[in-house]
Protein backbone atom coordinates (compact mmCIF):
# COMPACT_ATOMS: atom_id res chain seq x y z
CA UNK A 1 0.00 0.00 0.00
CA UNK A 2 1.52 3.21 -0.61
CA UNK A 3 0.42 6.99 -0.73
CA UNK A 4 2.54 9.86 -2.03
CA UNK A 5 0.93 13.42 -1.25
CA UNK A 6 1.83 16.42 0.55
CA UNK A 7 1.00 20.02 -0.55
CA UNK A 8 3.40 21.71 1.61
CA UNK A 9 6.56 19.65 0.24
CA UNK A 10 9.88 20.75 2.97
CA UNK A 11 12.08 18.89 0.70
CA UNK A 12 11.78 15.42 2.71
CA UNK A 13 10.25 12.07 2.04
CA UNK A 14 9.45 9.79 4.46
CA UNK A 15 8.61 6.73 4.29
CA UNK A 16 5.70 5.18 7.31
CA UNK A 17 6.62 1.87 7.86
CA UNK A 18 3.89 0.44 10.03
CA UNK A 19 1.31 -2.57 9.64
CA UNK A 20 -1.49 -1.03 11.67
CA UNK A 21 -4.02 1.22 9.70
CA UNK A 22 -5.09 3.42 12.29
CA UNK A 23 -1.45 4.40 13.82
CA UNK A 24 -0.27 4.72 9.92
CA UNK A 25 -2.76 6.77 8.74
CA UNK A 26 -2.22 9.32 12.14
CA UNK A 27 1.39 9.55 11.61
CA UNK A 28 0.80 10.27 8.09
CA UNK A 29 -1.37 12.94 8.56
CA UNK A 30 0.69 14.44 11.69
CA UNK A 31 3.94 14.22 8.99
CA UNK A 32 1.53 15.90 5.89
CA UNK A 33 0.75 18.13 8.11
CA UNK A 34 4.66 19.34 9.37
CA UNK A 35 4.82 19.42 5.37
CA UNK A 36 7.16 16.25 5.03
CA UNK A 37 6.04 14.44 1.25
CA UNK A 38 4.95 10.61 2.66
CA UNK A 39 4.67 7.04 1.40
CA UNK A 40 3.71 4.15 3.17
CA UNK A 41 4.44 0.90 3.56
CA UNK A 42 2.02 -1.69 5.20
CA UNK A 43 4.33 -4.59 5.56
CA UNK A 44 8.19 -4.97 5.98
CA UNK A 45 8.19 -6.57 2.60
CA UNK A 46 6.56 -3.34 1.28
CA UNK A 47 8.87 -0.95 2.88
CA UNK A 48 11.80 -2.36 1.75
CA UNK A 49 10.73 -1.88 -2.01
CA UNK A 50 9.73 1.47 -1.42
CA UNK A 51 12.97 2.48 0.08
CA UNK A 52 14.83 0.77 -2.54
CA UNK A 53 13.30 2.86 -5.08
CA UNK A 54 12.27 6.30 -3.73
CA UNK A 55 15.43 6.38 -0.97
CA UNK A 56 13.42 8.45 1.34
CA UNK A 57 14.95 11.07 4.07
CA UNK A 58 13.64 9.59 6.70
CA UNK A 59 12.29 6.10 7.75
CA UNK A 60 9.61 5.53 10.36
CA UNK A 61 9.76 1.83 11.13
CA UNK A 62 7.75 -0.24 13.28
CA UNK A 63 9.79 -3.26 14.49
CA UNK A 64 6.29 -5.76 14.93
CA UNK A 65 5.35 -5.96 11.24
CA UNK A 66 4.14 -8.88 9.14
CA UNK A 67 6.98 -9.90 6.44
CA UNK A 68 9.99 -8.82 7.69
CA UNK A 69 9.99 -7.71 11.06
CA UNK A 70 11.71 -4.07 11.63
CA UNK A 71 15.04 -5.40 12.99
CA UNK A 72 15.75 -7.27 9.54
CA UNK A 73 14.17 -4.15 7.25
CA UNK A 74 16.97 -2.15 9.43
CA UNK A 75 19.41 -4.64 8.66
CA UNK A 76 18.91 -4.93 4.84
CA UNK A 77 18.45 -1.23 4.47
CA UNK A 78 21.10 0.48 6.52
CA UNK A 79 23.61 -0.49 4.52
CA UNK A 80 22.62 0.39 1.57
CA UNK A 81 20.70 3.71 2.33
CA UNK A 82 23.55 5.31 4.46
CA UNK A 83 22.56 8.83 4.14
CA UNK A 84 18.52 7.35 5.56
CA UNK A 85 17.39 8.67 9.05
CA UNK A 86 15.89 5.72 10.69
CA UNK A 87 13.66 6.29 13.28
CA UNK A 88 12.04 3.14 14.95
CA UNK A 89 8.45 4.08 16.11
CA UNK A 90 7.45 0.49 18.52
CA UNK A 91 5.71 -0.19 21.60
CA UNK A 92 8.02 -2.57 22.39
CA UNK A 93 10.02 -1.27 25.12
CA UNK A 94 12.61 -3.83 25.58
CA UNK A 95 15.73 -2.25 26.03
CA UNK A 96 17.77 -4.46 24.63
CA UNK A 97 16.01 -4.56 21.34
CA UNK A 98 15.93 -0.80 21.36
CA UNK A 99 19.95 -0.58 21.78
CA UNK A 100 20.26 -2.98 18.70
CA UNK A 101 18.18 -0.84 16.67
CA UNK A 102 20.84 1.85 17.80
CA UNK A 103 23.61 -0.30 16.90
CA UNK A 104 22.47 -1.52 13.80
CA UNK A 105 22.00 2.00 12.83
CA UNK A 106 19.05 3.56 13.93
CA UNK A 107 19.06 7.46 14.62
CA UNK A 108 16.52 6.92 17.16
CA UNK A 109 13.58 5.01 19.13
CA UNK A 110 10.31 6.54 19.69
CA UNK A 111 7.93 4.88 21.88
CA UNK A 112 4.21 4.23 21.08
CA UNK A 113 1.89 6.00 21.92
CA UNK A 114 3.33 8.35 19.71
CA UNK A 115 4.58 11.94 21.33
CA UNK A 116 4.39 13.97 18.36
CA UNK A 117 6.02 16.85 19.73
CA UNK A 118 9.11 14.60 20.35
CA UNK A 119 8.70 12.72 17.13
CA UNK A 120 8.68 16.17 15.15
CA UNK A 121 11.70 17.21 17.36
CA UNK A 122 13.95 13.85 16.17
CA UNK A 123 12.98 14.12 12.71
CA UNK A 124 14.10 17.55 13.02
CA UNK A 125 17.26 16.80 14.46
CA UNK A 126 18.15 13.87 12.20
CA UNK A 127 16.93 16.30 8.94
CA UNK A 128 19.62 19.01 10.19
CA UNK A 129 22.43 16.30 10.83
CA UNK A 130 22.01 14.99 7.21
CA UNK A 131 21.80 18.30 5.50
CA UNK A 132 24.46 20.68 7.73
Amino acid sequence: MTGNTGTKNSGSLVLVAEDDGQSRRGLVRFLHAQGHDVIEAADGRAAIALARERKPDIILLDLAMPGRDGLEVLKELVPVLPDTGFIIVTGNEDEKIANSCLELGAFDYVPKPVDFDILSQTIKARLRFQRP
